[in-house]
């Protein structure tokens, strides 16, 4: 049997009523799960389902929840919590209510993606080689960061007992991705563009120092390919991987960053471990630029995600296949996260036929995308994709 979850708000399962919900995601639906966001970063949605006003913002990341002061001693980061959540736990509701139904609750945690705390903590923020802060991304090398992290996850797992812990960002992130309107007229090219997002925060360069890396030569290294760049409006020739190979300093730099997104994930599994919370890895993001790699993560969590918002069941195919070549050891150890609205699901049909090729591929767990996001046709075409696998 497949197992089926699906990406979903509080916001909106409260709007309906949680129990309302929770009793249409089970008994109408057929769904197994529901994979709920517990830390979010800013957001404006349009609410198709609601009478009325359709948009709703969220001005500053949050969490969903009501944190456990006394969880967060080994972190100078204090959490801001959604008013949502603040004089009432609208998490608790929703695993009780849930649990009445048999629906397991699956914690969907944005972890560093979060321009809130960067504002605040501006020092435990990414770097660039330039001293600039990218804003919007914690850098998983502070240790600050990484306690944060865990503290998070353990938080979920004891309090709020949920099934699983989806990591999402728990990784390094890149230039452009930003909480503001980029203004960009400069063409860096892949090389370029990597290089401008490396992390040279606090917490890396002392990582790397650690490790016998020269990050200041490095930093300066950076700063001299990317000077022509900015100067003359000219993109950085050949690739990355030719990049990083080509320069020992680089080559090193980048296995550290590597291993540390990896170390991330094993700290979050060994403090989740007293319970029975498992956890999963959304691999969101190029492997140079994002840090991940599949095979190091793979001996630390239950699950890898995938996302596969697409109309060809080949692609979805090949999604799964190129994840299988990146290192994720088997295709029942995969999520495969499916779009449930238009343009990657026109019609319930092309969302049926992508589910089935992924079910095809070896894929056993699907997670659909998003209860409150989606016209209240395409829940039904959920229902009928359900059914049909």
């Amino acid at each position: 049997m497949t197992y089926t979850t699906m990406w979903s708000y509080l916001w909106d399962l409260e709007a309906d009523g949680i129990d309302d919900s929770v009793r249409r995601l089970r008994g109408e639906i057929g769904l197994d799960a529901i994979s709920v966001a517990t830390a979010y970063h800013t957001f404006e949605q349009l609410r198709p389902q609601r009478r009325g006003g359709k948009l709703l913002r969220g001005e500053q990341a949050a969490l969903y929840f009501q944190p456990d002061p006394e969880l967060y001693g080994d972190t100078a980061i204090r959490p801001r919590v959604a008013e949502l959540a603040s004089k009432c736990d609208p998490l608790a509701r929703l695993r009780d209510a849930a649990g009445r139904e048999g629906l397991d609750l699956i914690s969907w945690t944005v972890c560093l993606h979060n321009s809130f705390l960067c504002g605040q903590y501006p020092d435990l923020a990414q770097r660039t080689a330039y001293g600039d802060s990218l804003g919007w991304i914690l850098c998983p090398g502070c240790p600050d960061v990484r306690a944060y992290v865990v503290a998070l996850c353990r938080d979920l797992a004891l309090n709020y007992g949920v099934r699983r812990i989806e990591l999402e960002t728990c990784n390094f992130g890149g230039y452009g991705h930003s909480h503001h309107h980029v203004k960009d007229g400069t063409r860096l090219g892949a090389v370029g563009r990597y290089l401008f997002s490396l992390s040279f925060s606090s917490g890396c360069c002392a990582e790397a120092e650690a490790r016998g890396i020269d990050v200041e030569g490095l930093r300066r290294w950076v700063v001299e390919q990317l000077d022509p760049v900015f100067r003359d409006g000219q993109p950085l020739e050949g690739s990355i991987e030719e990049t990083v190979a080509d320069h020992e300093g680089l080559r090193a730099f980048q296995q550290m960053r590597e291993e540390l997104v990896a170390s991330l994930v094993a700290e979050v599994r060994a403090a989740t471990a007293p319970t029975s919370t498992g956890v999963s890895f959304l691999l969101m993001g190029d492997r140079w630029t994002s840090g991940i790699r599949a095979d190091l993560i793979a001996p630390h969590c239950d699950r890898q995600g995938i996302l596969a918002y697409t109309d060809s069941p080949d692609e979805v195919e090949g999604r799964v296949q190129a994840a299988l070549t990146g290192g994720v050891p088997r295709a029942d150890r995969l999520v495969a996260g499916l779009c449930a609205y238009p343009p990657a699901s026109p019609d319930a049909e092309t969302l049926q036929a992508t589910a089935q090729a992924a079910v095809r591929a070896g894929v056993e767990e699907l997670s659909f995308y998003n209860y409150g996001i989606c016209p209240p046709a395409c829940l039904d075409w959920v229902r009928s994709c359900i059914r049909s696998i």
